[in-house]
């Protein structure tokens, strides 16, 4: 799919949206499976009881130091000391949330132009150890294995489609793996909930990140394949992050809440303390 294309599809999407429909076809029914008593998903990630959450948002200094255009090594460095202190070996970064972080030129939507670049992050970050295994949460099949070595990309990556009881296509992404952790996965190949996935990467291999997992929740890939986005354009992020809702239904080991890091969510927890 060319950009034209793209911006064709996403034009049809916020239409949509405006007349009070899904946002993309079957997303409706998708969800409400997903949100249904009957949904039960495998841990992604075996965590611990003292797990935290990362607050990685624009202007934070939750790391002790400004984000932006942070160096790895020393992300990496201060991620750890964060998790040592807290006596835990892993933490989220929330979905929906604005950062600084994405510094490369593969978030500008026209490089050689000074536009909007995007900052909207779209799945759920799960910061651990390099070689932590990845477990698939539901039966499945793997749509798509590949390896995005560009610098602060998925790098090595998975998604898993995935099956409503009455039909419904909706898929997984794993992104920032490890080569070795996927060498036995290929695509086409069938999953059961709880089968090892993979493991989770370490820089340079996995994109260039601090060791840890991104996961999305997408409702419909818009022909993207690989290269469907996980962070968004702020103008755009409605209709995004309703084709990549929040996956709190993964993680039922916190309040899905503790994962929302969208602005939307911002501002009623303000109007909720006034």
């Amino acid at each position: 799919m060319d950009e034209t294309q793209l911006e064709a599809v996403i034009a049809a999407s916020i239409q949509r949206q405006s007349a009070g429909l899904p946002v993309v076809e079957n997303a409706d029914v998708v969800m409400d499976y997903l949100l249904s008593p009957e949904f039960e998903a495998a841990a992604i990630v075996s965590t611990d009881s003292r797990i935290i959450f990362l607050d990685l948002s624009i202007g934070s200094e939750a790391l002790g130091v400004p984000l932006k255009n942070l160096p790895v090594e020393r992300f990496s460095q201060l991620v750890e000391q964060r998790l040592e202190s807290a006596d835990t070996g892993f933490a989220f970064g929330r979905w929906g949330e604005p950062r600084e972080l994405y510094s490369s030129e593969l978030f500008v939507k026209e490089p050689l132009q000074n536009v909007e670049s995007r900052s909207i992050h779209m799945g759920v970050d799960l910061f651990c150890k390099a070689g932590t295994p990845v477990f698939a949460p539901l039966a499945g099949r793997v749509h798509i294995k590949a390896n995005n070595a560009v610098e602060l990309d998925y790098g090595p990556m998975i998604v898993l489609e995935h099956m409503t009881p009455t039909g419904e296509s909706f898929y997984s992404l794993y992104g920032h793996l490890s080569l070795d952790g996927v060498a036995h996965i290929s695509e086409g190949q069938q999953v059961s909930a709880g089968d090892r996935i993979a493991t989770i990467g370490s820089a340079p291999e996995n994109g260039n990140w601090p060791p840890h997992l991104h996961f999305q929740l997408i409702l419909d890939l818009l022909g993207l394949g690989a290269d469907f986005p996980g962070v968004a354009l702020r103008s755009r992020q409605d209709v995004w992050l309703a084709m990549s809702p929040l996956p709190g239904m993964f993680f039922p080991e916190c309040d899905a809440n503790s994962l929302d890091g969208s602005e939307s969510a911002k501002t009623t927890m303000n109007t909720l303390a006034q």
